[in-house]
This record gives structure tokens, sequence and C-alpha cells, in this order.
């Protein structure tokens, strides 16, 4: 009855032998090859990860160049506008600065004119009226003038000149 249950040192020695050797056969045909596919894929995770991290640092400093251009661009643009707003404000005043001076020519113009007409007008009445005196005066002479008549006649004839002007 205790056959069974009898230790056998040979047995022990060969289930040890055989539990070395399935050890060693696992570790060498399975352990190896799948540690070798876990590092590559922890590897190719890393790669993957620290891809992916330079990529977020480059595209985070793409982003602060371009925003940074923006608000250059911006800060131009407003500057230019600027200028242009004062430049057009600048050509508006000459502007209107050549058109009082022109109107300011144009009237002193027309007064020269007006002045011109006025005396070519007070010219032509003197002479109209130097041709009236002339005819008043062979028509005076035609008959006697006494020396009242005479006073009163170039009185009105000075009247009237005075008069024209």
């Amino acid at each position: 009855m205790l056959d069974f249950l009898s230790i056998d040192i040979g047995t022990i020695l060969f289930t040890l032998i055989n539990t070395l050797i399935l050890f060693l056969g696992l570790k060498h045909f399975l352990f190896k090859p799948v540690n070798a596919v876990l590092e590559q894929r922890q590897q190719a995770v890393d790669q993957s990860l620290q891809a992916a991290e330079d990529a977020k640092n480059s595209a985070e400093s793409t982003k602060a160049e371009y925003e940074e251009k923006l608000a250059a661009a911006k800060e131009e643009s407003a500057e230019m506008l600027r200028k242009a707003t004062r430049q057009a404000q600048r050509r508006a005043d000459e502007i209107v600065a050549e058109a009082k001076a022109d109107a300011a020519a144009v009237m002193q113009q027309n007064t020269e004119e007006l002045e011109r007409e006025k005396r070519r007008a007070a010219k032509e009445l003197r002479n109209e009226v130097s041709a009236l005196a002339v005819m008043v005066a062979e028509k005076v002479m035609d008959r006697e003038i006494n020396p009242d008549d005479h006073a009163r006649l170039i009185d009105a004839f000075i009247d009237g000149v005075e008069d024209a002007q």
C-alpha cells in the first residue's frame, strides 16, 4: 500500500530534468521570440509617441510663429490705414485750400472785370453826354443864349455827368 507513496529518486530526477529541458526549450523557442516581439512593439510605440511629441512641439512653435506674424500683419495694416487716412486728410486739406485759392482768384478777377466794365460804362456815358452836350450846344447856338441860360446849361451838364458816375 505504500508503494504508490514511495519516493523514487530516479523519477524525481527524471521529472526535474524534464522540467529543466522543458523550461530551457520554452525559454529558447517561446520566451525569446515573444520578448523580442514585445520589445519591437515597445520600441515602435516609443517611436510613435516621440514622433507625436515632436510633431506637437513643431505644431505649437509653428502656431506661435503664425500668431506673431498675424499680430505683426495686423499692426502693419493698422499703421498703413492710419498713414493712408493721414495722407487722405492732407490731400483733402490741400484740395480745399486750392479750391479756396481758386475761388478767391475768380472773385478777384470778377471784381476787376466789374471795375473795368464800370469804367467802360462811365466812359461811354461821358461820351454820350458829351455828344448830347454838343447837340444841345448846336441847337442853342441856333438861338441866342443869355448868361443865365448859359450857366444853367453848364450846371445841368455837370450834374448829369456826376450822376452818370
